[in-house]
């Protein structure tokens, strides 16, 4: 059955930057919450206000458990940093017998996590719903980011290339 890579963790931790590192090497392809949310808000003619996170969350459960209901390989950019919201989500998915890894995203060098979002807000896309740094703080300050015990921990805070040998090291067993 298939390897299912998934990536979590908070907004500008770097998993986007990993799991496109990953799927360009190993040819994976890559089921993205935030594809379906810029696909959603930039569609002309839907009602924006209609649109939250369960109907993009629904979206994405359904696509990823038609390729685990077939095998396929696949990389899941999902956020979810938050253990409570990513327990239900992935509870209610059947992995039947596919591979499930995991990969928390941090990013432990506050001062890069700041410079990162900054970047993001001269130019956010249509998913990026922060608005300033402070936002950002208020937004993470009551919620469990923490790894689960089988989560792999890879810190952002290193060079990239530091970063995806460890992914490296974990996918290829």
């Amino acid at each position: 059955m298939g390897n299912v890579y998934i990536f979590r963790g908070k907004a500008a931790s770097g998993k986007t930057t990993l799991a496109d590192t990953l799927a360009k090497k190993y040819h994976i392809p890559i089921i993205r919450k935030d594809d379906v949310v810029d696909a959603v808000k930039t569609t002309p003619g839907i009602d924006k206000s209609l649109a939250n996170n369960t109907i993009y969350y629904n979206i994405v459960r359904k696509l990823i458990q038609t390729n685990l209901d077939i095998g396929a390989d696949m990389i899941l950019d999902v956020a979810l940093g938050d253990r409570n919201y990513a327990k239900a989500f992935f509870d209610s998915l059947d992995f039947k017998d596919n591979r499930p890894v995991w990969f928390f995203i941090v990013c432990s060098d506050e001062a890069e996590f700041r410079k990162r979002h900054e970047v993001r807000l001269l130019n956010p896309l249509p998913h990026q719903s922060f608005k300033s740094y402070d936002h950002v703080v208020e937004q993470y300050k009551n919620t469990d980011f923490n790894p689960f015990e089988y989560d792999h921990v890879i810190d952002t805070a290193q060079p990239l290339d530091k970063c995806f040998e460890e992914i490296e090291r974990v996918v290829l067993g």
